[in-house]
Parts: structure tokens; sequence; C-alpha cells
């Protein structure tokens, strides 16, 4: 071999290895810039999901107090349904007392009822011996009252 195409051979390879350090170079800086590029939309991706994270996280904390809020309405409707349930059974007991009342005055309405009939009856039978006691009355007098 001539020293003229070892030199060759040497400057062939040399534009190769320039050839391939040339596209390993270009095929790093690409990926580089692909890894850049991902890295900052996983960054922008992250941010997100922190945003909704954060969302959700007050979507929960309203859910909470919509829940507190339910337990409250919830525990003033059973104070409530309590409290009409002793008004009904008050209401109740007052009714009983009424009708019982109500019995008892017609009980003694009959009972009146029944001493006038009898009054009645005693102060016709009393007129009618008071007439028996007078005797015969003329026949044009009237009855005074």
């Amino acid at each position: 071999m001539t020293l003229d195409t070892a030199q060759a051979l040497i400057a062939l390879a040399a534009f190769f290895l320039t050839f391939a350090a040339a596209i390993l170079s270009g095929m790093k800086w690409m990926l580089d810039r692909v890894e850049r590029r991902t890295e900052r939309q996983f960054a922008q991706v992250d941010h997100r999901f922190e945003q909704v994270d954060r969302q959700f996280a007050q979507v929960d904390h309203r859910f909470e107090q919509m829940d507190q809020r339910f337990d409250r309405i919830e525990s003033r409707m059973e104070r409530a349904e309590t409290r009409m349930d002793r008004a009904d059974a008050r209401f109740d007991e007052r009714m009983a007392r009424m009708d019982a009342r109500e019995r008892q005055i017609d009980e003694r309405l009959l009972t009146i009822d029944a001493n006038i009939v009898g009054i009645t009856a005693n102060i016709a039978d009393i007129k009618a011996s008071i007439a028996r006691l007078e005797g015969p009355r003329p026949p044009l007098v009237l009855p005074g009252r």
C-alpha cells in the first residue's frame, strides 16, 4: 500500500467519521430538543393536573359543606317532627277532654230537661190540685193567670 492510498483511506475514514459524528450530533440535538419539549409539555400537564386537583379539592370542600348543611337541616327537621308529634298528641288529648266534657254537658242537659219535664208535671199536678180545692168555677169566668 502506498502512502497516497493510506492517506486517501485515512481521509475517507475521517470523512465517514466526521459524517457519522455530524449525524449523531444532529440526532442528539433533535432528541435533546424533543426531550425538552416533552418535559415542558409534561410540566404543563402536571400544572393542569395540579389545577384540576385543586378544583376537585374545592368541590370536595363544597360537598362537605353541603353535607354539613344537610345534616343541620336533617336535625332541624327531626326536631320539628318531634315538636309536631308532641303538638299532635296534645291536640288529641285536648280533643278527648273536649269530647268527655261535651258528653258531661249533654248528660247534664238531659238531666235538666228531665227535671224540667218533672217540674212541669209537678206544676200541672199542683194546678190541678188547687183547681180541685177551689171547686167548680162559674161557667163565664175565665181562669186567671
